[in-house]
Parts: C-alpha cells; sequence; structure tokens
C-alpha cells in the first residue's frame, strides 16, 4: 500500500456520505484498520457492521460501500504484510491546514481504538506490555487538540506523532498476527 492520496481521502469521505454513514474518512480508515490488526480474518461484511448502519441515500451508493470496504480490507492487509513497510494511515497531506490534519489523525487514532478494541482478537492473547503502552500513547494521541498557529515545531511534531502512529500500528498488526494465515492474501 503506497501512501494514500487525497483523492482517496475524498472519494472514501464522498461515499460515507453517500452511504449515510456519519464517520469521517480518517475515521473509518482507522477503524477498519484497528479492526484488521485485532483480527486479520475479518470480514468485509463485519467491517461494514463496524462502521454503523448505512443509510444510503442512493440505491448505488449501498452497491458501492461493499467494495470500496473490500478494496480497503485487501490493501490493509498486503500493507501489514508488505516486508518494505508500506503501511499509511489515511490523513489528509500536505496541502492541508497544521489543524485539518492534527484533527484528522485524532479521528484517525480514535477509529483504531474503536475498531482495535470491538473485534475479538484472534487467539484472544493479551496485549503485550510493549503493546499495552502503545495502546495507552494511542489514548493520548486521539484526544490531540489542533495548534493554533502553523509552525515548524508544530509541522515536526505532527510528522513524529504520524510515524509512531504508523509504526506503532505495524508492530500491533505483528504481534496479533496469527501464526498461520487464515486465507491467501491476493497480491492483485
Amino acid at each position: 500500500m503506497t501512501a494514500p492520496r487525497e483523492s482517496d481521502l475524498a472519494g472514501l469521505e464522498q461515499l460515507l456520505r453517500s452511504a449515510g454513514l456519519p464517520c469521517s474518512a480518517p475515521a473509518a480508515h482507522g477503524l477498519l484498520t484497528g479492526c484488521l490488526v485485532a483480527d486479520p480474518g475479518t470480514t468485509g461484511a463485519a467491517l461494514e457492521r463496524a462502521l454503523g448502519e448505512a443509510q444510503p441515500v442512493t440505491t448505488a451508493a449501498a452497491g458501492l460501500l461493499p467494495r470500496a470496504v473490500e478494496a480497503l480490507r485487501l490493501d490493509l492487509l498486503r500493507a501489514f504484510n508488505d516486508a518494505e513497510l508500506s503501511f499509511e494511515p489515511m490523513l489528509p497531506g500536505e496541502a492541508a491546514s497544521l489543524q485539518e490534519r492534527t484533527r484528522a489523525l485524532g479521528e484517525w487514532v480514535d477509529g483504531f481504538l474503536g475498531g482495535f478494541g470491538q473485534t475479538p482478537r484472534s487467539g484472544e492473547q493479551a496485549p503485550s506490555p510493549q503493546a499495552a503502552e502503545l495502546l495507552r500513547d494511542f489514548a493520548e494521541i486521539a484526544r490531540i487538540e489542533p495548534e493554533p498557529d502553523d509552525t515548524e515545531e508544530h509541522e515536526q511534531a505532527l510528522a513524529e506523532l504520524t510515524e509512531y502512529v504508523r509504526v506503532g500500528v505495524m508492530l500491533l498488526a505483528d504481534e496479533c498476527a496469527p501464526a498461520a494465515p487464515r486465507t491467501p492474501i491476493p497480491l492483485q
């Protein structure tokens, strides 16, 4: 999975709105990621249910949601298993304001914690002390408040937090992964 593009974020946001789902694209991506980290065998249908009860504005939107969720599921599973560590949270790019990017990171992490918490973990093992610490840190990051001014120092702090979250998610995915995958992950 390469870094999500702005068009991916905007497309997911539009799909969520047309499906009648109230969450933002970063929160939805975080939620789906959290579900899959907790249990990589989570189905597309279970992920749809995790997003909430859709109230599609159109019948076309109702048909698009399952395909989009399945595509995201496969992209995330590929990224978790990529030797190049390519996982990236779906967040606004540099063109967005620092405040918008900060808010989106908090929403993404909050969604991740929700997905991770509501999904039974495969194997039901308790998190390691390192994983427990990561989850506590994530709880703090979910409450992040945007800084009122765009300074280089604030930009650097946000970049470091985003990287911490990215690497933390990969560490949690590795820890929660079953010893043998239940089903092969399609490469295409």
